[in-house]
């Protein structure tokens, strides 16, 4: 009897037991402290891992030590690593907290680094102390001491300078190459356009005669004297029988005065009657201009008019003249060849 009560009791031991080795790493969390090397020479970094195993589905609060500048007198804290969860696979149930702690010493000696507190849970927990050995560099005396060289001046050479720069010449090169391409391009292609375009024929040379009466006949039409412009209006028709005169002449008549191209006109063949209407014209030009006279608008109309019957009749005189001589020219032309013959 009493055994089956014993076995009946077992099954109830068992479940107590396996709940309390489940509750047992939470109860006992610790600290894990390890360095990559306790021996150093002066300026070299030694590294601190400080690490906390947890489960995933169970992470603790966990603050871990904050630090100075110094862990122990001549040992420097050179940087303090934020504290990272390392990544594990979803089938590992547990992960670690850890941060790095990067020393370093310029003394050397030994120096005893105490342990770490860390706080899990509200609760304490300190990880090993380790001993720190900061050695000197090793230095052979028996070649002396020998005291700094001098700064060696190095002079490039062409293969330096080619070296150095033949990117940028390229570049250039290359840039000039394009440029010049597309003003070839540019100008081919204008002068392939220019030749397929075809040019118009020079209109043809107008009469003299006719220009100089289209510019008093406009000159008549606009009346600038009636808009207190009668100066305007005179010499506009003055420069239009200079023009005239020139071309027909070959007198500078623009450079000349109108004494001067009256003086000259005499040894032309202008006949008299068209010499004394131009110089009626020019006259009464020449007071408005210099003498300041105000011709009435009769005056003003006479002006224009008698500059028009003017050229009229002398381009009228000179095709007469031309008529008279081309069937003298064609009879000396016939005796010429008759002698020959």
């Amino acid at each position: 009897m009493k055994i089956t009560k014993a076995y009946r009791r077992f099954p109830l031991l068992l479940l107590i037991s396996t709940a309390a080795l489940c509750a047992l790493p939470s109860a006992a969390q610790v600290a894990d402290m390890r360095v990559d090397r306790t021996e150093i020479r002066i300026g070299e970094q030694a590294t601190i891992r400080l690490s906390v195993p947890v489960r995933k589905d169970a992470i603790p609060q966990v603050r871990f030590p904050e630090l100075g500048d110094t862990l122990v007198k001549h040992v420097e804290v050179l940087r303090q690593t934020p504290v990272d969860t390392l990544a594990t696979g979803e089938e590992v149930s547990e992960t670690r907290l850890e941060q790095r702690i990067f020393i370093t010493s310029f003394d050397t000696g030994y120096y005893a680094i105490p342990p770490f507190i860390l706080e899990i849970d509200g609760r304490e927990v300190r990880t090993e102390a380790f001993l720190l050995t900061v050695e000197t560099v090793e230095v052979d005396t028996t070649k002396g001491i020998y005291d700094l060289r001098d700064i060696y001046e190095v002079f490039p050479n062409w293969r330096d300078y080619i070296n150095a720069y033949w990117p940028y010449a390229a570049g250039a090169l290359i840039l000039f190459a394009i440029i010049v391409a597309t003003v070839v391009l540019i100008l081919h292609f204008r002068a392939k356009k220019a030749a397929r375009i075809p040019v118009a024929p020079p209109a043809p040379k107008r009469p003299a005669h006719e220009l100089v009466l289209e510019a008093l006949e406009k000159v008549q039409r606009e009346k600038d004297y009636l808009r207190k412009r009668t100066k305007q209006y005179h010499t506009d028709i003055t420069d239009a029988l200079r023009d005239y005169i020139e071309a027909v002449f070959h007198l500078p008549a623009h450079e000349l005065t109108s004494g001067q191209i009256l003086s000259k006109l005499r040894y032309t063949d202008l006949p008299k009657g068209q010499m004394q209407e131009l110089k009626t014209i020019l006259s009464m030009a020449d007071m408005v201009k210099f003498a300041k006279e105000v011709p009435s608008n009769e005056d003003n109309e006479r002006s224009v008019a008698m500059a028009i019957a003017f050229v009229q009749r002398v381009h009228q005189h000179l095709q007469e003249l031309e008529a008279k001589a081309e069937p003298a020219g064609g009879d000396a032309a016939k005796d010429e060849t008759s002698q020959k013959g």
